[in-house]
């Protein structure tokens, strides 16, 4: 009997001592999961927000981080990689219409890929056809932008010396507003 209690109490204070344990690495893992998937679903909700916006600083963080969140789903880096590469792509100068059309489609249908892969990792139901279609951007960020570009590109060509500053001279007599001139005041004599 004292060998029965003897077990029994040593198997008992076992459990005490590992049971809290193995609750606590339980605990840990389940929380390095859960920690895992966020970043994961920070990566592809970001995607998703900038995928018609490619230039876009969050969108190039994201991809950056591709390869560390999704390092061991093979589905994904391998269109990860295939993205990358035609990122790295340039059109050629002589390039039509056409080929502009091409090359930019084959772009959207690459990240289009590479988001429908990483949305089938997080098990998130999405269509690679709305991952395509989907997104909104407001005309005038678009105009804003292509501004930038304008006004980017003809300061470069001025400091570069292509393009030379006009100047004119100010001729305050003309009327130059959309406005009459405003009517002058009698000076009083006092």
């Amino acid at each position: 009997m004292t060998d029965g209690v003897t077990i029994l109490g040593v198997a008992t204070a076992g459990a005490a001592v590992i049971g809290p344990a193995v609750a606590v690495w339980i605990t840990r893992m389940s929380h390095d999961r859960k920690e895992v998937r966020a970043r994961r679903m920070d990566i592809f909700r970001t995607l998703m927000r900038t995928r018609k916006m490619p230039i876009h600083f969050d969108h190039v963080g994201a991809l950056n981080l591709i390869e560390i969140e999704f390092v061991n789903d093979h589905e994904v880096i391998s269109t990860w990689k295939n993205y990358l590469r035609n990122l790295g792509e340039r059109l050629p100068p002589d390039a039509d219409k056409d080929d502009e059309i091409t090359f930019s489609k084959t772009r959207e249908n690459l990240l289009t890929k590479l988001t429908y892969e990483i949305s089938k990792v997080l098990k998130f139901k999405v269509e690679q056809l709305d991952i395509l279609e989907g997104n909104y951007i407001p005309q005038g960020w678009n105009d804003d932008d292509w501004e930038q570009k304008l006004v980017r590109k003809a300061l470069i060509d001025v400091l570069s010396g292509r393009r030379p500053i006009l100047f004119q001279p100010l001729n305050p007599s003309v009327n130059n507003g959309p406005y009459p001139p405003a009517p002058r005041r009698p000076r009083s004599n006092d």
